[in-house]
């Protein structure tokens, strides 16, 4: 049970909303008691996930999740038909941003007169990125 929690994407796209969201806040003058808040549910939230990565590792030596590599603990790759799925789900991915990033430069460009929209943008697009993966993986 921990290792699928672990190793769910959902912890990527709460830890980065929550980068966005203490982004967006920062830039409103009037929204700083949010902008601290959002902070520290970032730092605890992250700090939370190495203890029990930390924790896991050290019950299952034989199957780590690797802290910070450069592969995501999403990948599943341990037989031909995992890396099958996550095959399919990264090219689900980039045929996502194929779309999405045009449309993206669009709408900045447009409301280019506000700060807000640009950071808006990567913050969608970060979130239906890993939308896409984990409709594709389940």
């Amino acid at each position: 049970m921990m290792k699928n929690i672990l190793r769910s994407p959902l912890i990527g796209a709460s830890l980065f909303t929550l980068i966005i969201a203490l982004l967006l806040f920062s830039l409103m003058n009037t929204q700083v008691v949010l902008a601290r808040l959002c902070f520290g549910i970032l730092v605890m939230f992250t700090f939370l996930w190495f203890i029990l990565i930390k924790l896991y590792n050290r019950k299952n030596p034989n199957d780590k999740i690797k802290l910070l590599g450069f592969i995501p603990s999403e990948f599943r790759e341990i037989d031909e038909g995992q890396q099958w799925v996550t095959y399919k789900a990264c090219r689900n991915v980039y045929i996502y941003y194929s779309f999405a990033l045009p449309v993206t430069a669009g709408i900045c460009f447009l409301f280019s007169h506000n700060v807000l929209v640009p950071l808006m943008c990567i913050g969608l697009l970060g979130i239906g990125q890993y939308i896409v993966y984990w409709l594709t993986t389940t």
